[in-house]
């Protein structure tokens, strides 16, 4: 980004990751930048593990902030610490994080972890309290929605893993000791969905062409589904329950980011006034 371009308010942002091309953060935060009235420009861009720190150290200058899709989440984390970065609270607690900011004046980049506003966004739809809940995959986005169901639901009584190898789920287990939580923890490899009962929620993590592998018995009477991944295909995961029983993942996915553009600075630097609420479902409505 040039001198020019600072002056007229152009700032540069993207979401980085590996795939990327799917990717609908571009469009929400277009739809976003447009109600605001904001000449800011957000994009795609590949990046993976071993390509993270050289890209961040290359473009410090050149992006006012950025978001990160997997696999980049604990490996942005990482990076962060072994270059003194500020990391947020939230993102060391759960080793990922999902948002980077740069500083004005030479100062360090932040980093952070918007991912679990937005999960708590989208669990506040549910019409009951969750006494049981099992997720499905145990990577960075598994331990972020089981820190907000853990924070969200004090009278959970089991939470379980389903996976293919226990080590990484040990990390989840480790939330409920660190949030002194009274929820019994179980892991059960991936193949056990097929007759586990069911629980009063379940969220998918899993990337759809794994998730459409797996055989579920975990739908039942009035339990709920959380599909991260926004499937909306026959296969998905989430049509085994009514469609009034699912959340979709695109809520998490636009909360997350309405809180990134909170803190890049959208709403102070808007040139038109609306409300979070109002730049929510414009955002919403670009992707449904």
């Amino acid at each position: 980004m040039d001198e020019s371009e600072s002056r007229m308010g152009i700032k540069q942002f993207a979401v980085l990751g590996d795939p990327i091309d799917h990717s609908l953060s571009p469009i929400i935060h277009q739809a976003a930048y447009n109600l605001l009235g904001l000449d800011w420009i957000y994009s795609r861009v590949k990046v993976n593990e071993s390509e993270l720190a050289n890209f961040l150290e290359e473009n410090q200058g050149n992006y006012a902030g950025l978001s990160l899709t997997m696999p980049l989440k604990a490996e942005l984390v990482r990076v962060a610490n072994n270059n003194g970065w500020q990391v947020a609270e939230v993102a060391q607690l759960l080793g990922s994080a999902n948002t980077w900011l740069a500083q004005a004046q030479g100062g360090q980049p932040v980093v952070t972890n918007t991912d679990l506003i937005g999960a708590k966004t989208a669990l506040a739809a549910l019409p009951m309290s969750v006494g049981s809940a099992a997720i499905l995959g145990s990577g960075a986005t598994a331990k972020t929605l089981g820190l907000a169901i853990l924070q969200t639901n004090s009278d959970l009584e089991t939470l379980t893993v389903f996976s293919r190898r226990p080590e990484p789920a040990r990390e989840i287990a480790d939330l409920i000791t660190t949030l002194q939580h009274k929820a019994k923890f179980e892991w059960l490899p991936i193949e056990a969905a097929a007759d586990f009962g069911g629980a009063d929620l379940t969220v998918n993590t899993l990337p759809s062409k794994v998730a459409s592998q797996v055989e579920v018995d975990l739908a039942f009477g009035d339990s709920f589904v959380f599909d991260v991944t926004y499937d909306s295909s026959d296969e998905s995961l989430a049509n085994y329950w009514p469609v009034s029983n699912r959340i979709d993942g695109r809520v998490m996915l636009v909360h997350q980011a309405l809180e990134q553009l909170r803190l890049f600075g959208a709403f102070e630097e808007a040139r038109r006034i609306a409300s979070q609420d109002a730049v929510a479902q414009a955002m919403l409505s670009s992707i449904f």
